[in-house]
């Protein structure tokens, strides 16, 4: 069945309320729709804002910034200035008129002359930020496009308030405005244009950055130690055609907390900008029961159909949990139903953010932990014997050829008895496992390491060696030569020092309990369970399903319902949108939907590293002593990553080097045979 739009209701006041929990208007369960609409609520450009920190004696003159940025052809008279801004500093006022109401000297102070000392009275941030945020001053029409005489405008005032020297400054600025438009065919230049000129090596542009960095002139301290600094937004108009997605994507929607964040993130960051449709299955833990968990296996078809699923994070139900929800049974893990239909690998991967401590300081890279989840010690069987025996393994053929019989071991009366364990695996799977990791590698640009326990498991993990090394030859190695990436088979003990050792990039294939052990030490590695995404990986190389790592966030969603207002971390649940997005963009060949997710990416990274955080991530910053200040709350987080994600859009993206450099080096054995068995040591006669 199908729909034609979807909820794109404004989030504005999130009190709980049923709407918000309901599947999205105008669908069922399970149903078809279109995204909204429109890309504001009356169809006008988006207003973005550019972020500027200043200091708390310049904060607070923010009254006159805010006049003057409602009415930008407005200018203020000294007392006009000091009247709106009573707690202001007399010196740092005069300083503001003696520098800036000089060219030309009017006695006023405009709304560009505010910015431009904005700016060079910034305190902290990144450079990049505030040389970016020249563009929203100079596009005073907000067509997205500025002049040479726009920007030799908001030049000038940047160098005279350095130099004071109109002669000097006019000199200089000629240079930079020169550079700056050397390779435009026309006298404009759109944002795009102008932060890959600012993001060059150019000398002038070299030289505008060093004018910024150095300190504009130390303001007297007011001694107030309550203050701190403050985020000045310089606004700019901003069009965006949405973009056309010719393939649906499935939506699994979810339970409590994440699926309030769910819609909240559809209506922010994803409605707004994209044209497509999205196939829905509610996956919450009432419609599985209402449906036998039939909707779980439809959602499994579907996401075999459309190649894509991005999923919300579910409840899988304990004794309570029936008990809470008055459920017919204790239903299996959706994930696990998905993932056996399809019979995929599970990555697990780390978001990086510069300014969120990790655990393991060096893991500067992301390192991706696939998990070969099938037979071994979970699908084992297992015995007690209280005395003496025997435990023999045996295999039938189906074909009628000879039983083979070996024996395992024999309990002594003395022993005490003891317990038995026999598991298997299949070359069926360990292909599939091999091919996935592969497949995964590839796409991601990142060299591949299996670790086994081959040298004491010589047949068992023996399999899972031969299987890797023959695919990788036969299918793969031309394909990684070609990305400049490799494939290695380490002995378990090694690899994990190595990866303690390393700064990561890299996917690295473990076996089943390996996978389920190491995965999460990786991810505590990294800080915050709240930066993981999971991306199950088929196969055929073409189907995915991405989600959150995390779980549902029980005690936010209580804190919810009882009409609190929470900072709940979104980070994961947005990118599992984006990585899903971006295979929908690979397999469609649709380079505006690839570069919008990494466009979502890098916004809120950018967001959190200026400091706009969930109150998790500020715990991670700043410890206990994070005080509210320190973090957003979520609808506040969301907004501040739908504003960065405008500017993003029209803008070049920033390069990431996420791949290790060079592969781990071999294992230095000292004359022993690097495949040796470390239990043969005793007994080899080769000097230590």
């Amino acid at each position: 069945s199908s729909s034609s739009s979807s909820s794109s209701s404004s989030s504005s006041s999130l009190a709980p309320s049923v709407a918000l929990w309901q599947r999205p208007r105008g669908t069922r369960a399970f149903a078809m729709y279109h995204t909204p609409a429109g890309n504001t609520a009356d169809g006008s450009a988006w207003v973005v804002e550019h972020q500027v920190q200043v200091s708390p004696s310049i904060a607070r003159m923010k009254p006159a910034f805010d006049v003057l940025r409602q009415d930008r052809q407005r200018e203020l008279t000294r007392a006009e200035f000091l009247e709106m801004c009573p707690r202001a500093l007399p010196e740092i006022v005069d300083g503001l008129f003696k520098i800036f109401d000089s060219h030309p000297r009017n006695g006023n102070i405009s709304y560009d002359e505010m910015c431009a000392f904005a700016l060079l009275a910034s305190d902290g941030g990144q450079i990049e930020d505030q040389i970016e945020a020249i563009f929203p001053i100079c596009d005073v029409d907000g067509d997205n496009l500025i002049s040479r005489s726009e920007l030799t405008h908001a030049v000038r005032m940047l160098y005279y308030a350095r130099f004071q020297d109109l002669e000097y400054t006019d000199f200089k600025v000629d240079r930079v405005v020169d550079e700056a438009f050397l390779d435009m065919e026309e006298d404009q230049m759109s944002l795009r244009q102008f932060t890959e000129w600012t993001r060059s090596d150019r000398p002038h542009v070299n030289e505008l950055r060093d004018l910024m960095r150095r300190p504009m002139g130390s303001w007297p301290a007011d001694g107030d130690e309550s203050e701190s600094p403050q985020t000045w937004a310089i606004q700019a108009q901003m069009d965006f055609d949405k973009i056309k997605v010719d393939s649906a994507v499935v939506e699994l929607d979810g339970d409590e907390m994440t699926r309030i964040l769910w819609q909240m993130i559809k209506e922010k960051l994803i409605f707004p900008f994209l044209d497509m449709d999205i196939d829905y299955y509610d996956l919450s833990i009432t419609y599985r029961d209402e449906t036998d968990d039939q909707v779980t296996t439809d959602a499994a078809k579907a996401i075999q159909r459309y190649n894509v699923g991005i999923k919300c994070a579910t409840i899988t139900p304990d004794a309570g949990r029936v008990l809470e929800f008055n459920l017919q049974q204790m239903w299996p893990s959706p994930n696990g139903t998905i993932r056996n239909h399809l019979d995929g690998t599970m990555f697990h991967a780390p978001i990086i953010v510069a300014n969120i401590p990790r655990y393991v300081p060096g893991w500067e890279k992301p390192i991706i932990v696939g998990r070969h989840a099938h037979g071994d010690q979970y699908k084992a069987t297992q015995l007690t014997s209280e005395g003496a025996g025997t435990f023999r393994v045996v295999f039938e053929p189906e074909d009628g050829g000879a039983q083979e019989e070996v024996t395992a071991y024999t309990f002594k009366p003395s022993s005490g008895g003891g317990v038995m364990m026999g598991m298997y695996n299949t070359r069926e799977s360990v292909e599939n496992f091999a091919k996935c990791c592969f497949e995964h590698a590839l796409d991601q640009g990142l060299p591949l390491y299996l670790s086994t326990k081959a040298m004491a498991l010589k047949d068992y993990d023996g399999l899972f060696v031969d299987v890797f090394e023959t695919m990788y030859k036969s299918n793969y190695k031309k394909a990684f030569e070609r990305r400049g990436i490799w494939y290695q088979h380490r002995h378990i003990d090694d690899m994990v020092a190595q990866v303690i050792k390393s700064s990561g990039g890299y996917v690295w294939a473990c076996k089943n309990y390996d996978g389920d052990v190491l995965s999460d030490m990786v991810a505590q590695g990294y800080g915050s369970p709240g930066l993981m995404i999971s991306t199950l990986v088929c196969p055929d190389g073409k189907t995915v399903l991405t989600e959150a790592a995390h779980g549902t966030v029980t005690r936010h969603y209580r804190a919810f319902q009882r009409g609190e207002k929470t900072s709940t971390n979104p980070m994961a649940c947005i990118f599992a949108w984006s990585r899903g997005l971006a295979h929908r963009a690979k397999l469609d060949g649709n380079e505006r939907l690839a570069h919008f997710s990494k466009a979502l990416e890098e916004a809120c990274i950018t967001c959190v590293q200026r400091g706009l955080m969930s109150k998790d991530l500020a715990l991670c910053v700043h410890g206990q002593q994070a005080t509210p200040d320190k973090w957003l709350l979520t609808e506040e987080l969301l907004n501040a990553f739908a504003n960065e994600l405008r500017i993003v859009l029209g803008k070049p993206l920033k390069r990431l080097e996420k791949a290790q450099e060079a592969p781990f080096a071999e294992k230095k054995t000292d004359g022993l045979d690097s495949n040796m068995h470390a239990g043969s040591l005793a007994s080899t006669s080769v000097p230590l």
